[in-house]
């Protein structure tokens, strides 16, 4: 059984101060910055441009996945993303050697993906098939060290939230881990937004996978101005580090 870097929880911005946190934080700041010089754009939200700065609550969602990532050390992993094409996350884990597979049904930020992938010679493949109406490719069949997905389950509809953890979860071999972040609150401005510990929990079941370290979800209840476009809801990020124990 691993622990994860800290439990699953909402989000708290001291959490970037933590020993385990710090490292990745750093090393994600300047992954993007380098990026953002070189001419590299990465997309966050869906919105594809060339930046230097990651906002807070988005570095602890990343930070804290790379911590559960390599909390066993940088051996490279094979890591399945979901729903983030072209984002900081999937072409940091491919930039230290990972072997990076990635479904998003957004076809221009797949071919942003490969573009990057191609110019630096990543091991990163990307797929617009979609998880819930298609077959997966064969090359993303097989089981993963890991399954991660950033901020992408608000946005499905809540009754397909469920059937996409649990296919998700299927992918995730044994011993491998399934890191999982998203809205959270009842005032999140996302429909799909997971409103409570007791949809956390629904979902969790439906991915047949155990709390990681045996650490269920914690709510802390503080609550955020996260979202520019919606200045008036208070909400939070979760986050969830499960495994398939075997």
């Amino acid at each position: 059984m691993v622990a994860p870097p800290f439990p699953s929880r909402t989000y708290d911005p001291a959490d970037l101060k933590l020993p385990q946190m710090v490292p990745w934080a750093r090393a994600l700041r300047a992954f993007g910055v380098r990026l953002g010089i070189q001419g590299t754009p990465f997309a966050v939200n869906g919105v594809l441009r060339r930046r230097v700065y990651v906002q807070r609550h988005k570095l602890w969602e990343y930070a804290a996945s790379a911590a559960c990532l390599f909390a066993e050390g940088e051996k490279p992993l094979r890591i399945l993303d979901f729903g983030g094409a072209a984002t900081l996350p999937i072409y940091f884990f491919a930039n230290r050697g990972c072997e990076v597979a990635c479904l998003d049904i957004d076809a221009r930020l797949c071919e942003a993906a490969r573009q990057a992938a191609a110019r630096r010679r990543w091991s990163l493949r990307v797929s617009s098939v979609n998880l819930l109406e298609s077959p997966l490719p064969a090359e993303m069949s097989a089981p993963f060290d890991a399954v991660v997905s950033a901020s992408v389950l608000e946005h499905l509809p809540k009754n397909q939230q469920a059937d996409a953890v649990a296919r998700l979860g299927a992918l995730v071999r044994p011993g491998g881990k399934f890191i999982i972040t998203f809205d959270f609150g009842a005032d999140a401005p996302q429909p799909g937004a997971v409103r409570s510990v007791g949809e956390v929990e629904r979902l969790v079941a439906a991915s047949g996978l155990e709390w990681m370290g045996g650490h269920p979800f914690r709510d802390t209840g503080t609550r955020f101005a996260l979202d520019r476009r919606h200045p008036q809801c208070r909400f939070t990020f979760g986050a969830m580090f499960l495994e398939r124990r075997g």
